[in-house]
């Protein structure tokens, strides 16, 4: 991916949701479904923190993730095995599983979480737990380059405005310091009454920044 206008359309959507949960000031995860030919069947964002959420969305809870936000609009009556969800961070336990028991085809995210992240519980338990199912579900990430990168800045950029002493920073700060430091240099909070649009492209393109 050379630029911000090479990525896919279901990561430009879900980038967009993520950078409009961290203008919100909850936790900045953004979260798509898509179907066989590629629509948007669902879209969520992180509302943990947040005051509203459309209707059948949750908010308010530390359930509240992106995915589990996309995967509630999905219905019953079908299976989704030739479905996608594309999320900008590695889902936690709850999303990967969630993700499972909806019968998703594949899970795709953008960045590693080395805080959270669970993408590995599918080959370790799920499966092993219901060896009967006869549908697989892939997952794959993260990503390589910008996307993954500016993923995981716009994870320590809301914990760096929330609390600095964050137990998720001391845990960046261990394992991803670079990230860390990066995060402070942009200080994106300062661009956070822009679009993503605006933002993005000149971070994208700029080798210093990212």
């Amino acid at each position: 991916m050379q630029s911000w206008g090479d990525v896919e359309p279901a990561w430009h959507e879900a980038f967009e949701l993520a950078w409009e949960a961290y203008r919100a000031g909850t936790i900045p995860v953004g979260a798509v479904v898509t179907g066989p030919d590629g629509a948007v069947l669902a879209r969520g964002r992180n509302r943990m923190f947040a005051t509203s959420a459309p209707p059948g969305q949750i908010l308010g809870t530390r359930v509240a993730h992106a995915e589990i936000n996309a995967l509630v609009q999905l219905g019953s009556e079908r299976r989704y095995f030739e479905c996608v969800l594309w999320t900008t961070l590695e889902p936690c336990a709850q999303c990967i599983g969630a993700a499972w028991l909806s019968t998703m085809g594949r899970v795709s995210f953008a960045a590693g979480d080395v805080y959270g992240g669970a993408s590995k519980l599918i080959e370790r338990q799920i499966e092993a737990a219901d060896s009967a199912r006869s549908f697989h579900m892939e997952v794959e990430g993260p990503l390589e380059g910008p996307p993954a990168l500016f993923s995981e800045v716009l994870q320590v950029a809301f914990f760096l405005d929330r609390d600095r002493m964050h137990h998720v920073l001391d845990t960046f700060r261990e394992r991803r310091p670079q990230v860390v430091e990066l995060a402070e240099r942009l200080e994106l909070r300062r661009q956070a009454d822009e679009s993503l649009d605006d933002v993005l492209p000149g971070i994208w393109d700029d080798p210093g920044a990212l």
